[in-house]
């Protein structure tokens, strides 16, 4: 999906409840999985925003992303809860008045029903307040991870496979 296309989904999905949500996805694990899942639940459509290479280099570092945003695309774009995925356009991290120009945009052109974040998403009290003032619910999910599965992260992994190195 093109950013540029976001206005379609509304236009296409008048009925329905719309979702975003968004995120890195580097390295796509249960995790990712086990919060789309929960995003999906709250309504019909589910659309991720995936911030791009350069955005992911300023706010995670120079070694991030692992896998590129062609790649981190097609992964969340073949994930069962996900209706749609774009590229952000934000191309660096400066804070949280970042915030603002990530999200106005595509609360404007998307007009979703639902932004949903992690409960340790940065700036939850922006979002929340740009999230009213566009009239849409933004509900914060709790992280966790069910016993079958090992409490995992992107980050965990990294440190995983670079104790193989060793």
């Amino acid at each position: 999906m093109d950013y540029d296309s976001l206005s379609s989904i509304r236009a296409e999905n008048k009925d329905k409840k719309i979702v975003l949500c968004g995120g890195i996805f580097d390295i796509t694990h249960v995790g990712h999985i086990l919060f789309l899942e929960d995003c999906k639940k709250y309504g019909d459509i589910l659309v991720v925003c995936l911030g791009n290479d350069k955005f992911v280099k300023g706010y995670k570092g120079i070694n991030r992303p692992i896998l590129n945003e062609q790649i981190r695309l097609k992964t969340v774009d073949s994930l069962k809860p996900t209706d749609y995925v774009f590229l952000d356009k934000i191309n660096e991290w400066n804070g949280e008045n970042t915030l603002k120009d990530i999200l106005v945009p595509i609360f404007r052109i998307l007009k979703p029903d639902f932004y949903i974040i992690n409960e340790d998403a940065v700036g939850i009290n922006e979002r929340e307040n740009l999230a009213k003032h566009h009239n849409i619910k933004m509900v914060v999910l709790p992280r966790y991870c069910p016993k079958e599965f090992d409490k995992i992260s992107t980050t965990k992994i990294i440190k995983l496979i670079n104790k193989l190195k060793d």
